[in-house]
């Protein structure tokens, strides 16, 4: 145990002396501390005046929000645990301590308690939401540490669960189909649970869903329940509680970590592939490679050739024979159909009159993702592109068309089905899902604009703190001007609300392209 606390010990202080090779890293950490310093500060300071205020938010809300983080996590991380499960260690330790004469359990501990340091290192954020937590709902910073200790224990949990149901169901198809079951099994009651709070409280499903957090038996439902009951326990001073939920993750916890050293499975032979698997996407990743989808994809319908396209347009012909193979229809797929499905859920019981604005924030936000990792992105990262003889401009646009052409169709769609169960006007949806597909336009045009200014740049700090202002940069005059406009106009003109966020994306999209649309004959392929 002493070569492995020795390890630890000159590992820890390896990163600190590092830090004077990369004084960028260590002017970022001190911002970092010192906000956080300020943050706790400030909130001390101003305690007295937020004690004193009359009106706080349901503090079920907070509930809600824990909820949702575990239940987040739970699901990736299962998900994770049934492809290629979690790690608790680099390949630097696999190459040091697997080979080396210890005690495979002294090298789980080691593991676990690098895993737990990390961990709570990544919760550092929360400590950026005391002051907003606390003019909220009130909270003093027992309560916020609390929020900080039950995110960290979640995430710390639900890695060993991920290690724990790679162990019990690799190579088992049976098991793995179990696991899943149980897993949408959970969601499934949860949902039946809120439509039973939704029946017996009169009121809307926002409130069905409140309650829930209030109501014992979901409390106890495994990780998303047991976050909740931490959390109400530490801020209505339950002490039973609070111990509760400890010993339910930590039984647990023990359980897991039992398969580690027990049973038949050799957890340091499965954990090799994991380790490796995770080594190779954050080598990706720093690299600026998109990760490779291993997954099946099922071929809906076989076709022979681009049916079509020449040239430049050959990629777009391509993109449509993607679209064909995975659906039926063109550009109508599973995204489509749940996303019209879950905005016209969210408006059946969300019966106020913001419900089509929010469906529309939801529905923008899944979209940016989704067009910045989309098959522009995907292009650039290939050799194809850069070899055919055509202008630039001409190439780029080739390869942004599906991705701006979908958003359109996709509006139709979803708000179609939002003015039907929202009883809203059409106008108004008219115009929201010209906002919607406007979006569309603008993240295809910040991808190529961060491919421009950043394509080149290896710090991937500076490269997301960049990213990031050129986000707001592009996104600022279209929001800018509609919430004036949403502010200005006659409650009669309000459906015209979103006309100048569209208006302005347009512009900016149309700016973005000219001035960055010969990017292929600027730049070269370095296969990253």
């Amino acid at each position: 145990m002493k070569a492995l606390i020795y390890l630890m010990r000159t590992t820890f202080k390896n990163r600190i002396l590092n830090l004077r090779k990369k004084p960028a890293y260590l002017v970022l950490y001190g911002i970092i501390a010192v906000v956080i310093v300020l943050m706790i500060i400030s909130s001390i300071q101003t305690g007295s005046s937020v004690s004193n205020s009359k009106h706080y938010s349901d503090i079920r809300v907070l509930y809600a929000i824990v909820a949702g983080i575990g239940a987040i996590f739970l699901f990736s991380f299962v998900n994770t645990g049934l492809s290629t499960g979690s790690t608790l260690f680099t390949m630097a330790d696999v190459g040091l301590l697997f080979v080396a004469p210890i005690a495979t359990r002294k090298i789980l501990i080691y593991g676990l308690i690098k895993q737990m340091a990390a961990t709570f290192l990544s919760a550092i954020f929360i400590f950026y939401q005391i002051r907003s937590i606390r003019s909220s709902f009130g909270l003093g910073l027992g309560a916020i540490f609390s929020l900080f200790l039950v995110y960290a224990i979640v995430i710390f949990f639900c890695q060993l669960l991920s290690i724990g149901i790679y162990i019990f169901t690799n190579g088992n198809k049976r098991r793995k189909n179990l696991i899943s079951s149980v897993l949408y099994g959970l969601f499934i009651v949860t949902a039946l649970e809120i439509y039973v709070q939704y029946l017996q409280h009169s009121g809307t499903i926002l409130n069905a869903l409140l309650n829930l957090m209030t109501y014992k038996p979901f409390q106890f439902m495994p990780v998303v329940g047991w976050s909740v009951l931490f959390m109400s326990a530490t801020v209505e001073g339950n002490v039973a509680s609070l111990l509760l939920s400890l010993l339910l993750f930590l039984i647990s916890s023990i359980i897991i970590i039992s398969m580690f050293t027990t049973g038949e499975a050799d957890y340091y032979e499965d954990v090799l592939v994991s380790t490796e698997m995770t080594y190779n996407r954050l080598q990706d990743a720093k690299n600026g490679k998109r990760a490779a989808n291993r997954k099946k994809v099922k071929i809906k319908k076989e076709q022979i050739g681009l049916q079509g396209g020449k040239g430049y347009s050959a990629i777009f012909y391509k993109h449509l024979l993607e679209q064909k193979r995975t659906s039926s229809f063109l550009f109508l797929d599973t995204y489509t159909i749940l996303t019209a499905a879950g905005a016209g859920f969210l408006c059946y019981f969300m019966k106020t009159e913001y419900s089509v604005y929010i469906v529309l924030g939801i529905i923008v936000y899944i979209q940016f993702f989704l067009t910045v990792l989309g098959k522009l992105s995907d292009e650039l990262s290939k050799p194809y592109i850069y070899l055919i003889p055509e202008k630039s401009i001409r190439k780029v646009l080739s390869a942004s068309m599906t991705s701006i052409i979908k958003p359109f169709f996709d509006a139709v769609i979803i708000f179609t089905v939002v003015t039907i169960i929202s009883k809203t006007s059409p106008l108004l949806n008219i115009f929201l899902g010209l906002a919607y597909a406007s979006s569309g336009v603008i993240f295809v045009s910040y991808t190529l604009l961060c491919q421009r200014v950043l394509g080149n740049q290896p710090n991937k700090v500076i490269s997301s703190m960049l990213g990031l202002s050129l986000f707001m940069i592009v996104m600022a005059p279209g929001i800018g001007t509609s919430v004036a406009a949403i502010l200005l106009l006659p409650k009669a003109f309000s459906f015209l609300g979103t006309v100048p966020f569209t208006f302005c994306c347009i512009v900016i999209s149309i700016f973005i392209f000219a001035v960055c649309g010969d990017l292929l004959d600027k730049a070269e392929y370095t296969g990253k």
